[in-house]
């Protein structure tokens, strides 16, 4: 059978002139980190945190409609592929125009070294009324805006967030409001911002610490999630003593902050944060260089490791050098019926101390699996991938619940830098494949350590990317679980 690949083009001409949907087509398809090593690693324990309102900006649509219309009531959003249909024919990607070029990727703390992350995050948030928020960063002095896509994934609106700002992360509530996790990069503050989906500004929160602020994203990431009533922000922050670390900031819905934690992780190399209202909890996931693993001189002693809620639990020790090296990288988190599916890349052979514990002439990178409970305790890692002469990264995973089949079981995609081969595959519950992996590349990308994939109401897997630094071309994937939704009229 052939690849089912249907690609649509949308075109949005300017701020004033809107937006025109063109004919479907069918076919087949910044910071080193490193200054004076790390803290302590103490944490704040969780209560109020001080906090002033940042500036206040009004998000401002652009497109044919408001951003108010609903999608369909009841129902499927696609056509029901039978329950055999393997990913490639369920795989959908629509091209949209945007009015301004994505902003490029910074250099990272990746595999024992800087990385490019090629461009600025992308994030992706399903709508209670079957359609799609997806937010980025444009032009050289950012301007954060987010797209909002209907339940056949056309365009609505395009909603331009306040300019010199970066959108660090995303999140919708089903109610039709979303969070945005706005950066300024030259003040160096940081606020959760919440919205309609007209983009008029409910409030707006600054995130603040007494002794860091989040400097750069040359180091770690940024995640925003809803869930329970609130807003969780996990990002990269810089003490004022020198050292990198990370915060893990709540603010509810009428704008109150709170601190989970004013320092975790160090030196925060990598970050997740995804809710389950299955077990209505947070996972804060971070790969760290150096504490809360190690003790003594930095030399002898480094030791990096895969840590959830910042010291509660441990999925797997990596090297490291206390000094920005580190020889892990997470994925991404899947919501499981009683916990999560977390993905991440690292080496096989047992971590062992010191600066020069990691070779990558003779060392590689393999992606591994960890089912994570609700009460957060990690599960065993299984190995996903076994390859001496690839260095596999940038994984994701989402729950995939096709119509006619009850396993429990996850897509599963992956990056392979050596012959730049995009990899996709099914999953079950233990780690064994039930299809694939197969390169797919040529329908499809994902972002560099972007936490992609999401499942949608209806049980679709979405995810959405930008080729270059400066395309305006965004490329929404969509692989069509054959379910349906009630669609909530927002």
């Amino acid at each position: 059978m052939g690849m089912r690949l249907r690609t649509t083009s949308i075109l949005v001409c300017t701020a004033i002139v809107g937006c025109y949907q063109g004919p479907a087509s069918s076919g087949s398809g910044g910071g080193d980190g490193t200054s004076d090593g790390p803290s302590d690693g103490s944490a704040d324990s969780a209560g109020p945190a001080d906090s002033t309102a940042g500036t206040t900006g009004t998000g401002t649509g652009t497109g044919t409609t408001d951003g108010t219309t609903s999608g369909p009531t009841t129902g499927s959003t696609s056509d029901d592929p039978p329950a055999d249909t393997p990913l490639l024919e369920r795989l959908e990607v629509t091209d949209i125009e945007v009015p301004q070029g994505v902003q490029a990727g910074v250099n990272n703390w990746r595999i024992w070294g800087l990385g490019p992350l090629h461009v600025a995050p992308v994030f992706v948030a399903p709508l209670a009324d079957c359609g799609t928020l997806v937010g980025f960063s444009t032009g050289n002095e950012p301007t954060p805006r987010v797209a909002r896509l209907d339940a056949a994934q056309g365009l609505t609106t395009v909603l331009d967030l306040p300019a010199g700002l970066q959108l660090r992360g995303l999140a919708a509530e089903s109610d039709g409001h979303f969070g945005a996790l706005l950066w300024d990069p030259a003040q160096q503050r940081i606020w959760i911002r919440r919205y309609t989906l007209a983009g008029e500004e409910v409030f707006s929160t600054e995130l603040e610490n007494p002794d860091n602020t989040p400097t750069d994203f040359g180091i770690g990431d940024s995640r925003l999630e809803f869930g329970d009533g609130t807003y969780g922000a996990y990002y990269h922050v810089h003490s004022d003593s020198g050292h990198e670390g990370d915060t893990l900031k709540w603010v509810g819905t009428e704008g109150a902050p709170s601190t989970g934690w004013g320092w975790g992780c160090s030196h925060s190399m990598s970050n997740l944060l995804r809710f389950n209202p299955a077990v209505g909890s947070f996972l804060p996931a971070c790969v760290t260089d150096c504490f809360p693993g190690t003790s003594g001189d930095f030399g002898a002693n480094s030791i990096g490791g895969i840590y959830l809620d910042h010291n509660a639990a441990h999925v797997l020790d990596v090297d490291a050098g206390c000094n920005g090296d580190v020889a892990g990288e997470l994925g991404g988190a899947a919501l499981a019926p009683n916990g999560w599916a977390l993905v991440f890349n690292a080496h096989q052979a047992p971590a062992t101390p010191g600066q020069g514990s990691y070779d990558p002439s003779t060392m590689n990178q393999d992606i591994g699996l960890s089912m994570v409970g609700g009460d957060l305790s990690p599960g065993n890692v299984v190995w996903l991938t076994s390859t001496a002469d690839v260095d596999e990264d940038d994984a994701s995973i989402a729950r995939w619940e096709p119509a006619g089949d009850a396993t429990e079981q996850y897509v599963v995609g992956w990056h392979e830098p050596q012959g730049d081969a995009w990899q996709l595959g099914r999953i079950d519950a233990l780690g064994t494949f039930l299809e694939g992996p197969l390169d797919v590349g040529g329908a499809a990308h994902w972002g560099r350590r972007d936490d992609p994939f999401r499942q949608h109401y209806d049980g679709d897997v979405v995810w959405a990317w930008f080729d270059d630094p400066g395309s305006t071309t965004l490329h929404v994937a969509r692989l069509r679980a054959g379910g349906s939704a009630e669609c909530a009229a927002l």
